[in-house]
């Protein structure tokens, strides 16, 4: 059954009468009664009582008129629907984030995206290592991620958002933690505490990589993916840390000194992912919010 005969009834039923129905469609009355015969013919009943200046529903017309006025207004609802999830306006968004994210950026990208579009549904995943989250997007479990870059995947596009220094963490217990400044190498045969190893975690990356630096691997006697717990290993004496320098501001723990690793020491930019070929429209208008840096 076509479309346009069911407005045009639609609007001959409202207006009763074929010359208002007429321009309200837009288009010349005899075309307007050529359609409601034809939409007459095709159900094989009379829908209108025709006279001079009146038309009005038979009682199938009246029958017939409820029916089709819930069934376009649905379509009318389905139809912008549609659109609105095209434009990105609804429908999911799967963001995966590290822990350092969910401090900083995060709730920062969380509020500016909902006062944008607050009928997308946001599905968090984690904190979760860099190599999970990776993983999630190569595998189309995730739509962004917030994490430490960069990925390296040709199909993933990256952006930096801010560039993360590390810093020693020793116990104030340390023979070297009166010093002003602490050369690394130094270390060469101290324990150390760390992120596990093996399990996606750039921040162990970046203290095995700074320790390969200065010249040897560390002994790393005790692993924890929470921060908090590998300072307080520090300040038990467990062993010393190689951690993101704003855990120094954020993290007020007592027993342990930090100690710069000098102007070359490792850095590794903090930012969000995703696979390039997702055509995710809610994506799109994710990338598109601006937070600035942290």
């Amino acid at each position: 059954m076509d479309l346009r005969h069911l407005r045009s009834f639609l609007a001959v039923a409202q207006e009763k009468n074929f010359t208002r129905a007429a321009n309200r469609l837009h288009m010349a009355q005899p075309p307007l009664s050529q359609r409601i015969r034809q939409l007459e013919a095709e159900l094989d009943v009379q829908l209108f009582d025709r006279c001079t200046r009146r038309v009005e529903l038979t009682h199938a017309g009246k029958t017939f008129y409820e029916a089709v006025e819930s069934v376009l207004s649905q379509l009318d609802l389905a139809v912008e629907a549609c659109r609105r999830a095209d434009r990105g306006e609804t429908g999911l968004l799967r963001m995966g984030y590290s822990g350092r994210a969910s401090h900083l950026l995060l709730p920062r990208l969380m509020v500016a995206f909902r006062t944008r579009f607050p009928q997308v549904v946001l599905d968090l995943v984690g904190p979760l290592p860099t190599g999970d989250l990776r993983a999630g997007l190569l595998d189309d479990q995730l739509d962004v991620v917030l994490c430490f870059l960069p990925l390296t995947d040709p199909g993933i596009a990256c952006r930096s958002f801010a560039p993360t220094e590390f810093v020693l963490v020793l116990p104030t217990s340390h023979p070297l933690a009166g010093q002003e400044e602490v050369a690394l190498a130094e270390l060469i045969d101290d324990p150390f505490v760390g992120y596990p190893s093996n399990k996606g975690y750039r921040l162990r990356d970046a203290m095995d990589a700074e320790c390969a630096r200065a010249g040897f691997k560390p002994r790393v006697v005790r692993e924890s993916a929470n921060s908090q717990v590998l300072l307080c290993l520090v300040a038990a004496g467990t062993g010393a840390s190689i951690v993101p320098r704003e855990l120094q501001f954020q993290e007020h723990i007592g027993g342990i000194e930090f100690k710069s690793l000098g102007q070359h020491a490792h850095r590794l930019d903090h930012g969000m992912a995703w696979r390039r070929d997702n055509g995710n429209p809610a994506l799109i208008n994710f990338l598109s919010i601006d937070v600035g840096a942290d």
